[in-house]
């Protein structure tokens, strides 16, 4: 992948905390396998690497801060066989189109922070950036269909991605039930709307989570936790009773009393025993260090700088980070085709 920046460099290249050299962590964390050419917006050069094209990705802010113009109907016209995939806060059609946003706004009018958090507590977003993360994998999935498609038709496409159409796109829990009964659906913590046990939880030296999916697995942790009678009881039997305030409320104790005397370690290793799903919560430190993490192959290091590794795992075409992000301009002997 061709990285074109502008002559002074990407943004993200001096966004804090900057490295030695002027490069962020940031910047090396989201280029690696990308190479480099710096081009002024008014020169040809860049029309010219449009051309020579399959991909090209744009991205509204960018655009905007150095007055490159390119609407859809011209690239439509001028590059009939492009796949041109632009981000923008909200999309380029609507009320909205056009404006400026970013990740926190995005969250909030698609809906995500005003489900994140605790009952009565000041909203906040998802740590994470889901919105922009989402609408990078969306428009990759966009790409991959444009390309199959172009296999037969010859054309290309237009690809209008918004980090406000990624956000609403993770409601797929919530819009289910504002669909059925009309109600909106405000903070639950860690709690699940829609299953029943599924929180954090005490132990006896910290906290762990337990999400459990159906019936089945909620009636294995009953018996596992010396309830057998329970398992056919009104508030445990089935999931619709279990998601009632009633019925979160009564799992809930017994949960607690369960886990009162036992570490977070003991916990897990006894309902993984008995396939409960079960984990600890981890902070930066102790993922890293966590052998799971690293069988995983998630970090990746090139010349002493560290770079998230590929989430691909396949077998035929495994994701590779082939090496680390590009210097600027490094890439400067690309020349347009004669």
């Amino acid at each position: 992948m061709l990285k074109v920046e502008p002559p002074e460099g990407d943004r993200l290249r001096r966004q804090p905390p900057n490295a030695g050299d002027g490069t962020s962590p940031a910047f090396q964390t989201l280029n690696a396998n990308k190479e480099s050419v710096a081009i002024a917006a008014d020169s040809p050069v860049l029309q010219a690497l449009i051309g020579e094209a399959d991909i090209l990705l744009t991205d509204q802010t960018t655009l905007v801060d150095h007055g490159i113009d390119l609407p859809d109907d011209t690239v439509a016209a001028r590059w009939p066989d492009l796949i041109a995939c632009h981000f923008s806060p909200f999309g380029r059609r609507g009320a909205l189109a056009g404006r400026p946003g970013g990740e926190l706004i995005a969250q909030a009018m698609g809906g995500i922070v005003a489900t994140t958090g605790h009952p009565g507590e000041t909203p906040h977003r998802a740590g994470p950036p889901l919105a922009s993360h989402n609408a990078a994998l969306l428009g990759g999935a966009a790409i991959l269909a444009a390309l199959h498609d172009r296999a037969a038709s010859g054309m290309g496409a237009i690809i209008d991605q918004s980090l406000y159409d990624s956000s609403v796109s993770l409601l797929y829990t919530f819009l289910p039930a504002y669909f059925l009964t009309g109600e909106t659906p405000g903070p639950m913590g860690n709690q699940h709307m829609m299953v029943a046990p599924w929180d954090n939880y005490p132990t006896k030296d910290g906290w762990m989570i337990i999400c459990v999916a159906n019936d089945r697995q909620c009636h294995d942790f009953l018996r596992l936790m010396g309830h057998e009678g329970l398992v056919e009881a009104p508030l445990c039997a089935l999931n619709d009773a279990r998601v009632t305030p009633e019925g979160r409320a009564f799992l809930n104790e017994i949960i607690t009393a369960f886990l009162a005397d036992k570490t977070t370690d003991e916990a897990i290793a006894l309902l993984r025993k008995h396939n409960v799903p079960a984990g600890p919560i981890y902070d930066l430190l102790a993922l890293m260090e966590n052998a799971q993490f690293q069988a995983r192959d998630m970090i990746q290091t090139f010349d002493g700088a560290r770079t998230p590794g590929s989430i691909f795992k396949m077998s035929e075409t495994p994701g590779r980070i082939n090496f680390a992000a590009p210097r600027l301009n490094q890439h400067d002997n690309w020349e347009p085709a004669p």
